[in-house]
């Protein structure tokens, strides 16, 4: 029973999001290339969502085959005289053909009509993609933190170029930032490089030349992705919550105590040594940690718990019982789970279902994951011990970057509030903007990662394939429609991208051959086209083989 509840779960989170997101991306991409051809005066013979056998279909009264097939991993658009697969001109078959038909054929059309009805396609792409991304900040806005540093990790790009504490980060190369999100975003896609950043530091501005570190890091599902780092944070990460009897506790870590490093390994957040924490249950870690301007260094071994994750899969992590703020309740939300189960502000949560919490953080992500179930704290109130029964109930929550997503909650806070942090509504013009500077920031983000990869400063193994994309769209249904929204408006850039890649079966391929044919006046010969289409076919396949194995690899490694 429950392994039927699992694979269900499976294909309403992966299979039946990756399915909608493709079929959406797909049809606009295709409905780009059908509405130019046919203002182009070119008969279109069928539109297709999906490749192989016809589940359902229409003709409508121009002749066109509007139809739904069986394998969701595409779909195409066939064009009068168009039916080689390679598209190639095929000068014998046009010349067969009465002049009312080469009129209406696609290889007869003028050489601009070509080009526009082929180029539509990835074009729509780019436009769907803003077209969301205006939405959302439209409809919700957008969080975004100062440029102001509170952390510089010791040891880190950042320090050893002589960043301080407080400093404003004004522009990166030259180039002004308004943001974090904006500094982060530009370090990540440049390790190994050199950068210069213009800081303000009392009043003055001073230039820094800094090469950023190329570090692994782990999203909240546990993916891994590679990216530069200077080591800066928004946030200390100090200790203020140590769980009594814990690993940290024993070895004698108390409330006040600045992280600096784990194993050596630099720190510049709390959820750093969170995250370096989790993948060492059981194993011994030397925590390197400051107090009263003295740097001392801690033996511990962490334990393990078993911990749920927003997808609902469990995995053992290591714990050494820390948490950056006491596990204190300070607010209880109205009609809420919390308020109904009788818990009171004050409370210091101890445990949840069995396991120490050292934060109400810990409490929030495992309440996310027990949607309707029945969930046992322990709770500390007045020096007495108590058992309170809750169950987490979904409600609409807003996200760092404003939009709205459903998770489960208690509905309890810490009452730490964000540092640094501030709301940015937009117009509709506005909003259209930053949705045209979002789209812009993914291709020149695509294509630093190519120079990277090239370059030897990244590895190609964060290329993924359709089951990369099916897990990342499961993901991100976990999270409300918006994210579902977010990830398929990056997305749709990328099949943009791919698809003018000058490559032969691609667009990107049939727009270098009109170029061609513009400049030697006739198309290139059916031969040289084929053994082009066969060269653009292998190349392609090959792209596919190696993403797929990298999504394989990633998932069995």
């Amino acid at each position: 029973m429950g392994g039927a509840a699992s694979f269900i779960g499976f294909l309403t989170n992966n299979v039946i999001t990756f399915v909608f997101v493709l079929s959406l991306l797909v049809f606009v991409h295709e409905m780009g290339h059908y509405l130019v051809g046919r203002w182009s005066g070119i008969r279109i013979m069928a539109f297709s969502i999906g490749f192989g056998p016809e589940i359902l279909g229409h003709t409508d009264r121009h002749g066109t085959r509007w139809k739904l097939s069986l394998i969701p991993l595409g779909g195409y658009v066939r064009f009068f005289g168009d039916e080689d697969a390679s598209s190639k001109t095929d000068t014998d078959q046009l010349a067969a053909m009465t002049e009312e038909e080469r009129a209406q054929s696609f290889a007869g059309a003028k050489l601009w009509k070509r080009a526009a009805t082929v180029a539509a396609g990835p074009i729509a792409n780019f436009i769907l993609a803003i077209a969301i991304f205006a939405v959302l900040f439209s409809v919700y806005g957008r969080t975004v933190a100062d440029p102001v540093v509170a952390m510089v990790t010791r040891d880190g790009a950042a320090a050893e170029a002589g960043i301080e504490p407080g400093d404003r980060l004004m522009a990166i190369d030259g180039v002004k930032v308004k943001t974090f999100d904006e500094v982060q975003r530009y370090v990540g896609l440049r390790p190994g490089r050199t950068i210069v950043l213009t800081v303000e530091r009392d009043g003055q501005m001073r230039d820094f030349r800094i090469m950023p570190k190329l570090v692994e890091d782990t999203d909240q599902f546990g993916n891994k992705m590679e990216m530069g780092r200077i080591g800066i944070a928004l946030v200390d990460p100090l200790i203020t919550g140590v769980e009594p009897n814990g690993p940290a506790a024993k070895a004698g870590i108390v409330a006040g105590d600045r992280l600096i490093a784990a194993d050596g390994n630099a720190i510049a957040t709390y959820y750093d040594i969170g995250r370096y924490i989790g993948d060492r249950a059981g194993k011994s870690i030397v925590l390197t940690i400051q107090r009263n301007g003295e740097i001392r260094d801690f033996p511990i071994v962490a334990e393990t718990l078993t911990e749920t994750d927003a997808s609902g899969n469990k995995k053992d992590v290591g714990s050494i019982g820390i948490a950056p703020i006491d596990p204190l309740v300070a607010s209880i939300a109205p009609d809420s789970p919390a308020e109904a189960a009788g818990l009171e502000l004050g409370d210091r949560i101890l445990s949840v279902d069995g396991q120490a919490v050292g934060s109400i953080s810990e409490v929030q992500r495992y309440a996310a994951s027990h949607a309707d179930k029945p969930v046992a704290l322990s709770v500390e109130r007045g020096g007495q011990t108590r058992d309170v029964t809750v169950t987490p109930k979904k409600s609409a929550e807003t996200d760092i970057f404003g939009a709205q997503i459903e998770i489960a909650t208690i509905g309890i806070t810490d009452g730490q509030k964000p540092i640094r942090l501030r709301y940015e509504a937009y117009g509709p013009f506005q909003a259209l903007g930053e949705g045209v500077k979002q789209t812009g920031s993914i291709v020149s983000g695509t294509f630093e990662y190519i120079a990277n990869v090239i370059g030897g400063y990244m590895k190609a193994d964060q290329l993924g394939g359709p089951i990369r994309v099916a897990q990342l769209s499961g993901q991100m249904a976990t999270l409300g429609f918006s994210a579902v929204l977010q990830f398929a408006a990056i997305l749709s850039v990328s099949i943009g991208l791919l698809n003018l890649m000058p490559v032969p079966v691609l667009d990107g391929g049939h727009l270098m051959f009109y170029a061609i044919e513009a400049v030697r006046g006739k198309p290139l010969g059916a031969r040289a086209q084929d053994i082009a289409f066969r060269i653009g076919f292998a190349m392609v396949l090959s792209l596919m083989v190696f993403a797929t194995w990298n999504d394989i690899s990633s998932r069995i490694g």
